[in-house]
């Protein structure tokens, strides 16, 4: 349990619950907002897991116990070879705090055998030893008077964790692992994201956030409907809808017969004519030069966008539009971007037509939208 703090665990708590979110989402489809949290989870796992590495992974000090045993227990044993040599010329000097078996002691040795057991002990010391008892030791104009130490002994960093050669080893390991692991699901986490969007992107009822995509990767997961019955259940009024297709940059054109109607949808419609990059082009049917074919050719092409405003010319411009379809169908041309026909007019598409449109729709990459019953 030592090999990660609260801090590391904490954060396979947090990637474990994207994993969570994401079956969640692939299997019950919910709404957006699922995937988007996932990959929050996923940015704080990968925070998490910094943390944890960088103070209390890094920090893990190995346990020498084992070596320092066996330091002393090689230095014992080559003292007491010097003391074994010398043993019939030290006197026999027993001392309180002697065992029974102890009679020999550094008392009887001379300078030269004293220097040379000291030697012993100076050899075999590990040089990580040397340099912590260097680090230690006071200065040579060290006084050890009018300094308080009480601050410093008061702010001194706990007792690091310590742990075997096998156990640092597999701690360092796993915190290895955990950071792979967040920095994947980070990306994962984005092409979730990317995935929903465009599954949505397409679907009347579940498409958020209208950005230009070019329709040939739009379509991927989710082709555009042929027909989009909008008076199911609206989720914007019709000038909002015409703004949500510029947002898209598919062009469309909008069939109304109330003249209020148009002017409105034209007024929202204003800021997008506006633009300095890439302007909506819109035309609408008192302009000079107004045709059934020139209308067609620039929706067609998403040259520019249409508004017919007029009692007695939708019908008639719906049957041109089905004839000129009629004519790209048979050279299997498509639209480049999903080009949309919205219907805003009480009475209905003759039948016959509606008909054929739906066919020339799915063949030629158009959309009708149908605003009423």
């Amino acid at each position: 349990m030592e090999y990660f703090s609260v801090t590391g665990y904490a954060s396979l708590v947090a990637w474990g619950s994207v994993l969570a979110l994401w079956l969640l989402h692939f299997v019950f489809r919910p709404k957006p907002i699922v995937s988007q949290f996932a990959f929050v989870l996923a940015i704080a796992a990968f925070a998490l897991a910094k943390i944890n590495s960088l103070t209390y992974v890094n920090k893990i000090q190995p346990d020498l116990t084992e070596q320092k045993a066996e330091l002393e227990a090689k230095i014992a044993a080559e003292q007491q070879a010097v003391l074994d040599e010398r043993g019939t010329q030290v006197a026999q000097i027993r001392f309180a705090e002697d065992g029974q078996d102890e009679f020999l002691d550094r008392a009887g040795l001379d300078e030269e055998d004293l220097e040379t057991i000291d030697n012993i002990r100076k050899d075999l010391t590990p040089d990580w030893k040397k340099e912590k008892k260097s680090r230690s030791a006071p200065s040579e104009d060290y006084e050890g008077e009018g300094i308080d130490t009480t601050a410093i002994e008061e702010s001194a960093e706990p007792d690091p964790v310590m742990m075997k050669d096998d156990d640092l080893m597999r701690a360092n390991q796993y915190d290895a692992w955990n950071l792979k692991v967040t920095k994947w699901l980070i990306l994962l986490a984005l092409l979730v994201i990317l995935h929903d969007y465009l599954r949505r992107h397409n679907i009347y009822k579940e498409a958020y956030f209208p950005k230009k995509i070019p329709s040939s990767i739009a379509n991927l997961l989710t082709p555009h409907p042929p027909v989009v019955h909008r008076s199911e259940k609206p989720r914007r009024e019709i000038p909002e809808e015409l703004a949500w297709l510029a947002k898209r940059g598919d062009p469309f054109v909008y069939f109304t017969a109330n003249p209020e109607d148009a002017q409105q949808a034209g007024e929202v419609l204003e800021p997008f004519t506006g633009k300095k990059k890439n302007p909506l082009q819109l035309i609408k049917t008192g302009e000079s030069g107004f045709t059934d074919t020139f209308a067609f050719e620039n929706w067609w092409f998403g040259r520019a966008s249409v508004i017919v405003d007029s009692d007695d010319r939708p019908e008639s411009m719906i049957e041109s539009f089905v004839d000129l379809l009629e004519g790209r169908k048979t050279t299997r041309a498509k639209v480049r971007q999903t080009a949309h026909l919205v219907w805003d007019i009480d009475s209905p598409i003759p039948e016959e037509t509606q008909n054929r449109l739906e066919q020339l729709a799915a063949r030629t990459g158009i959309s009708l939208l149908l605003c009423k019953e």
